[in-house]
């Protein structure tokens, strides 16, 4: 044959055996050369076993793209929502330059994003993140632009990283930090959180 489809064939296994099984498809799709169209609801199933991804909703496709432009450069809303883990920042945008925008959040801070949309002033939004793209400081030493106050609610030991879920006003925000990057926070902690532009993605 010259395709092959696929529709959720590993559904059914533990995680483990399921990880094991997607590197061997892998090696078998390398053997044989030849298509493989694979159906999932899986986001890091389908990250780890595509060169090519399209995303659904509703019947539409959403974004063609590798599974590093679909993770680090969602077109919209939906795909950086199913895509990965995501803080989402609602607020209005304040002021438009090319390709990036100033956003004042709810909760009244100021930040700049990428201007995915391209939304236009007084425009209400939604400013994105991934938790590993969000650097937690204290007050001595954060930078003066793009950072907002929160407040630890939780730290999730994970192996080889901590998760934090903090309250930053009006949203939760989660944060992904490896162990040895820092001094690291405590539960209760107040912290600012820094959103470099270029990861902040402001969408519609």
């Amino acid at each position: 044959p010259q395709l092959v489809l696929m529709d959720e064939p590993l559904g059914a296994l533990d995680k483990q055996l399921r990880e094991h099984m997607q590197l061997e498809l892998k090696e078998i799709h390398r053997k044989l050369g030849l298509t493989f169209v694979y159906v999932t609801h899986d986001q890091s199933e389908a990250l780890t076993m595509s060169n090519r991804v399209a995303v659904f909703n509703d019947g539409t496709i959403q974004q063609i793209d590798t599974a590093s432009a679909l993770y680090e450069t969602p077109t919209n809303r939906f795909v950086a929502g199913f895509i990965g883990d995501n803080t989402v920042f609602h607020g209005a945008v304040r002021s438009v330059d090319k390709d990036q925008c100033g956003v004042q959040l709810n909760d009244g801070a100021n930040v700049t994003g990428i201007n995915v949309n391209a939304a236009t002033v007084a425009t209400s939004v939604k400013a994105c993140i991934r938790p590993e793209r969000i650097r937690v400081h204290t007050d001595a030493n954060r930078p003066a632009f793009n950072c907002v106050p929160a407040t630890v609610n939780d730290v999730i030991y994970l192996g080889d990283h901590l998760r934090l879920r903090c309250q930053a006003g009006q949203t939760e925000a989660t944060v992904k930090i490896a162990l040895e990057s820092q001094t690291l926070p405590q539960a209760g902690e107040s912290v600012w959180l820094h959103l470099p532009p270029e990861h902040l993605r402001v969408y519609l």
